[in-house]
C-alpha cells in the first residue's frame, strides 16, 4: 500500500512514517520543502506523481495560542483550511482515501458529556475555526475519508511534557494526551482497512 504523509518533520507525521515502515508499507513523506500545502498547484503535482492509495494529512499549524494573534490568523487559515482543501481536491480526483488530523477545538468546550463525532461543531478559537473549515472541505470533497480529532500528542522525540511535574494545569485545560505512536498505529489501521472505505 502506498501511503502519502504530510508534515513528516512534525511529531505525528514522523511517527506515522515509522509505523508504516514497521508494517511494511510504502510511506511517501513530505514536508513544506517538498510540497507547500497552501500552493494548490504544488499539491496537485506532488500528490498526483506519488499516486497514493491513502493520504494521511498531518501537516498543520499547531501553535494554538499563537493562532489567536491578529498577524497570524490568515496564515493559520491558509495552512489548516486552504491547505487541507487543496489536498482534499486531489484526493477526490485520484479517488484515494484521506485521513485528516483535526482537533477537539472544533467544539466550544462547554459540553457536559464526551463529544460524539457528529455533535454540532462550534469552534473554540481561531485554531479550532481553521481546523473546522478543513473538516468541512474533507467532508464535501472526499468520498472515502476519516477525520481523526486528537488533543495533545506526546512521544519520545517531542518536548511537550518535559516540565509536566513542575506545571500547574487549569482544570479547563484537562485533556487526554495521545501517545503519537498509538495515534500513528491508528492512522495505519484506518488507511489499511479496505473494507472500511471501499
Amino acid at each position: 500500500m502506498r501511503v502519502f504523509v504530510t508534515g513528516v518533520k512534525g511529531q505525528l507525521g514522523h511517527d506515522v512514517m515509522n509505523e508504516l515502515a514497521k508494517r511494511g508499507h510504502e510511506g511517501i513523506g513530505v514536508d513544506i520543502e517538498e510540497m507547500d500545502i497552501t500552493d494548490a498547484e504544488s499539491v496537485r503535482k506532488v500528490i498526483t506523481e506519488a499516486n497514493p492509495d491513502v493520504v494521511i494529512h498531518c501537516a498543520a499549524w499547531t501553535a494554538v495560542d499563537l493562532a489567536e494573534d491578529d498577524d497570524k490568523k490568515e496564515k493559520v487559515h491558509q495552512v489548516n483550511a486552504v491547505g487541507t482543501e487543496n489536498i482534499a481536491k486531489v484526493c477526490h480526483d485520484l479517488d484515494c482515501k484521506m485521513i485528516y488530523i483535526s482537533t477537539d477545538y472544533v467544539f466550544d468546550g462547554q459540553g457536559t458529556r464526551p463529544w460524539e463525532p457528529d455533535d454540532h461543531r462550534e469552534p473554540l478559537n481561531a485554531y479550532g475555526q481553521s481546523k473546522y473549515e478543513g473538516e468541512l472541505a474533507v467532508e464535501e470533497l472526499v468520498k472515502k475519508f476519516f477525520i481523526v480529532r486528537i488533543a495533545w500528542v506526546f512521544g519520545v522525540n517531542g518536548g511537550n511534557f518535559q516540565l509536566l511535574s513542575r506545571m500547574t494545569i487549569s482544570p479547563s485545560l484537562m485533556r487526554s494526551p495521545q501517545a503519537r505512536s498509538r495515534s500513528a498505529a491508528l492512522m495505519w489501521l484506518f488507511g489499511s482497512r479496505k473494507s472500511m472505505l471501499t
